[in-house]
């Protein structure tokens, strides 16, 4: 199975990642073999708890983190990015799961809309092909 664990914070801008990384999923023969689900939490901070109970009780394939994460006046915003960022790395480290990471931080709502769709490329569709080289690479290192 592949999971998808985005958060819908910013409900507009998720939602263009999620589309485009399940229409890049499912253009893609290696997923012909692979159930998709996508899961939606509140904010960028509850990704990585969820990406840490679908490796402990599921078996995954893959899993996608999607989220955005926008500057406010305060230091939320860096230390948000930071703990997501960390945790993710760390569980992408110690579960033998390729993880692809697509949480955006950005410095305002226009940025944000900027970088989730990269040169008129969604970013979610360009975090899912990563995934599924990951994967590939994943499976000819499996001992």
């Amino acid at each position: 199975m592949i999971y998808i664990v985005a958060s819908n914070f910013y409900k507009e801008l998720s939602n263009d990642l999620i589309d485009g990384a399940t229409a890049s999923l499912t253009s893609s023969e290696i997923t012909s073999s692979f159930g998709i689900k996508v899961i939606e939490v509140p904010g960028a901070f509850e990704i990585p708890g969820m990406v840490k109970k679908i490796l402990d009780n599921k078996e995954p394939s893959l899993i996608i983190t999607l989220g955005v994460i926008v500057k406010g006046e305060t230091n939320h915003f860096e230390q948000i990015s930071e703990f997501v960022f960390d945790s993710i790395s760390k569980l992408t480290m110690s579960s033998g799961v390729p993880i692809s990471f697509g949480v955006i931080s950005a410095l305002d709502y226009k940025q944000a809309q900027e970088r989730a769709l990269v040169s008129k490329r969604n970013k979610g569709a360009e975090v899912a092909s990563a995934g599924l080289k990951m994967l590939k690479l994943y499976e000819q290192y499996k001992k």
